[in-house]
């Protein structure tokens, strides 16, 4: 529901989106909202500030038999209003809830006094324990003492605290520069970025880290060089790093696209070729290398056939459904490149039967996903889709020309950001389309 705010900062009234109650396997985008710290926090349009509004929260996760309440000390309700309101709230989930599978233990939720326990009982569920996150906690306090410390008490602390550095400690430091970055605070963002490249340097996690990400840049570089990649230039990198399992685990996986029946031919020839000239110890080397790309292979093919076999079913939910709409909202979380390959040959096998009934639901599903992609998507988006689609520089300077109210610097960075993860996933092409919407980008900013 939206509700009306002012903002305590500067007195703008604004609307927001608030929400009561979740059900994880409903509504699991709520749930993933919830455990980043998204849901039900406002932001002033006006000057920026926000916060977490406090609101009661019901949740509900069946599949783990969670059911339990927070109501906010600040909301100063009394008894009688409390349960009034958890009894409209335990209403509402049981009504939403299909008569065969409510459970007993909907009628009397667990009631839990803090928000940080409450959050810590959704993270149990994940299988993260509260020592876990006690941990993390740890870990953020650790970056925050080490980002204002001078040089020589943040050698002493890295040698105190080593066995507390991990890939999580990089992890917590990216998310808090990527968001101190968006948010345009460079006074915090540049003492987090020297950390960063002291932990690089200065810690075995850091260093290893780093040969991996310098190993992943060495064979986009060579991607981008060759046009493309084969199964040649991922046995090249390959080799290369044969030294590093972790390395060459990095490398196949950011490859595996050419990790082909071609590639396995390939290697086991150099293999050959090694015991041929009687390098022995190399030949074992990168059969050891082969044996573990091969298991890699398989784990990714069951990780691959699990997740269509999930697609499928939530398909298979949503053409069931009386009302398809409500279906595909409720399994939103669940929608992803997986649902949409299963959703694509589902279709591909109906035209191909003839089978009109099954052709119309299907089509029904897709127009729904689209239309809801669309408006969920954010306008410089949806403008940098439209770029990406436009044919030619002309059509590009025409869509910039109507959207000219929307091209900053901003825009800029979002293309950047898009393009790390293109990157990252070895899409070459959409590299290449969006360093052309870049440079135009960049070129008309600067003529204005």
């Amino acid at each position: 529901m939206q509700t009306q705010i002012t903002c305590p900062n500067c007195g703008t009234p604004y609307t927001a989106d608030i929400y009561q109650v979740i059900d994880a396997r409903r509504q699991p985008q709520l749930k993933e909202m919830l455990l980043s710290g998204q849901l039900n926090y406002a932001v002033c349009p006006n000057c920026g500030a926000g916060g977490r509004i406090a609101t009661p929260l019901l949740y509900h996760d069946p599949d783990h038999d969670l059911f339990m309440v927070h109501v906010p000390q600040e909301m100063n309700m009394d008894q009688v209003q409390r349960e009034e309101l958890i009894g409209r709230l335990v209403n509402q989930v049981v009504d939403m809830t299909p008569a065969e599978e409510r459970r007993g233990y909907m009628l009397q939720p667990q009631t839990i006094l803090t928000m940080q326990s409450f959050l810590e009982k959704v993270l149990e569920t994940e299988g993260i324990t509260p020592e876990m996150i006690a941990r993390q906690q740890k870990q953020v306090e650790m970056i925050n003492t080490l980002s204002t410390a001078s040089p020589d008490v943040v050698d002493y602390l890295l040698k105190e605290r080593a066995g507390e550095i991990d890939e999580t400690v990089f992890a917590i430091l990216r998310a808090q520069i990527e968001a101190l970055s968006q948010s345009g605070d460079s006074n915090q963002v540049v003492p987090l970025l020297n950390l960063q490249a002291k932990l690089m340097t200065a810690t075995e996690v850091g260093r290893e880290l780093e040969k991996r990400q310098m190993a992943i840049h060495a064979l986009n570089r060579d991607v981008k060089k060759e046009q493309g990649l084969t199964p040649d230039l991922l046995l090249k990198h390959l080799i290369a790093n044969k030294d590093d399992a972790t390395v060459v685990n990095t490398i196949a996986l950011a490859g595996q696209a050419a990790m082909t029946y071609d590639f396995f031919t390939k290697l086991t020839a150099e293999i050959d070729k090694l015991e041929k000239a009687k390098k022995t110890d190399e030949a074992r080397q990168l059969s050891d290398m082969r044996d573990q790309l091969l298991k890699l292979q398989q784990d990714l093919r069951a990780a691959s056939e699990e997740m269509l076999k999930s697609a499928q079913q939530v398909l298979d939910n949503i053409l069931a459904a009386n009302d398809t709409e409500a279906a595909i909202m409720q399994n939103a979380g669940q929608i992803d490149e997986a649902f949409m390959h299963v959703l694509s040959a589902r279709m591909a096998h109906a035209q191909q039967t003839g089978n009109q009934d099954q052709i119309a639901k299907l089509q029904r599903v897709e127009q729904f996903i689209v239309s809801m992609a669309q408006t969920d998507m954010p306008p410089e988006l949806d403008l940098l889709n439209e770029l990406a689609s436009a044919p030619t520089a002309d059509d590009r300077a025409r869509i910039m020309e109507t959207n000219k109210d929307m091209l900053s610097d901003d825009l800029l960075e979002l293309i950047e950001a898009i393009k790390g993860q293109a990157e990252s996933s070895n899409q070459m092409d959409l590299v290449e389309r969006l360093n052309l919407i870049g440079n135009e980008l960049e070129a008309r900013l600067s003529a204005s």
